[in-house]
């Protein structure tokens, strides 16, 4: 019997972002407490900086971050300075 198992591909990128969260707030005294949660309005995302991305193989009924997981950092994949 052949085992065909279905492959998929999971992609991790990991990075920091500047952002800008704004609510609504229907009073002042709850808006000047931060640890308070208003009414989403927009968040804005500004400077996006990619550290490293990570991607792993996933078989049909294998969990995203089981054991037998292939993963390959592609910051480990890039040539250094000196092989260029």
């Amino acid at each position: 019997m052949i085992d065909k198992k279905v492959k998929s591909y999971i992609r991790s990128r990991h990075g920091n972002a500047n952002f800008t969260y704004i609510d609504k707030f229907d009073d002042v005294k709850k808006a000047a407490n931060p640890s308070n949660e208003g009414e989403l309005v927009e968040v804005k995302v500004n400077e996006i900086k990619w550290d490293h991305t990570i991607v792993k193989e996933k078989t049909d009924g294998q969990q995203p971050g089981s054991n037998k997981d292939q993963g390959k950092s592609a910051e480990s994949q890039r040539p250094t300075e000196k092989e260029k």
